[in-house]
């Protein structure tokens, strides 16, 4: 006799790994790891507060020099 198979669970696991193909499609296409997000996050708040403190320091010299 043949296997009985259940249409429904085979559709739901067709769907299911129609999904996971879809998603490792685009996360190699465009994703990054939480990692890589961080880090660059942390790059770029880095750089901003470097480029805040020399802003800091240059409108801060004119009035640290005396004029005697």
């Amino acid at each position: 006799m043949a296997e009985i198979t259940n249409l429904n669970q085979y559709r739901k696991q067709r769907k299911k790994d129609e999904k996971r193909k879809s998603g490792a499609v685009n996360k190699a296409s465009k994703g990054r790891t939480k990692f890589e997000r961080l880090a660059a996050k942390l790059g770029a708040e880095k750089s901003e507060l470097q480029q805040d403190g020399k802003k800091f320091i240059e409108r801060a010299r004119p009035k640290d020099r005396d004029e005697d």
